[in-house]
């Protein structure tokens, strides 16, 4: 069963550093589009995965990219060397780490720019909308573009 809203709450909950990117942080700029998995942009380190693997710990992370088989994340890779992005499944819904998003850059970037909301009690951090509508328009996808429109409208309404 997907629950999106749990699943960011417990990354929350275990101080993972990360950015919310993706669909969700379109919700949080106020997009009305409905999102399936949960996206977030972090350094991929070793103690970053040590903090993601104790927070995911009880809810069967399992890579999710090679549909024969089905590794826990818990035990793999055993070397993160050269990860740049981490695809899983959990138990609460699909959880994509990415190093980077193209044209808004690396985790470091993204993170300078976002902005901090208080989200289930913890601090969170999520996508500056400029970037999140860069990414959304680079995709190209039809729903990708709908919710750039969609957060373009958004941002117009802010600014007035």
């Amino acid at each position: 069963m997907q629950n999106l809203k749990a699943l960011l709450k417990n990354l929350l909950e275990h101080d993972i550093d990360f950015v919310l990117i993706g669909g969700f942080a379109a919700v949080v700029h106020g997009s009305t589009l409905v999102t399936q998995d949960l996206d977030i942009c972090a350094a991929i380190t070793d103690e970053q995965v040590a903090k993601l693997r104790e927070a995911l710990k009880d809810i069967h992370p399992r890579h999710r990219m090679n549909p024969n088989v089905k590794q826990s994340f818990l035990e793999s890779p055993k070397d993160i060397k050269g990860t740049h992005n981490i695809y899983l499944e959990t138990d609460l819904g699909i959880l994509d780490i990415l190093s980077e998003t193209q044209p808004a850059g690396s985790f470091k970037d993204i993170k300078n720019r976002s902005i901090e909301i208080s989200l289930y009690g913890h601090k969170c951090k999520v996508i500056s909308v400029d970037d999140l509508i860069k990414v959304k328009e680079s995709m190209k996808r039809p729903k990708d573009l709908q919710a750039a429109q969609e957060l373009r409208l958004i941002q117009l309404k802010s600014k007035t």
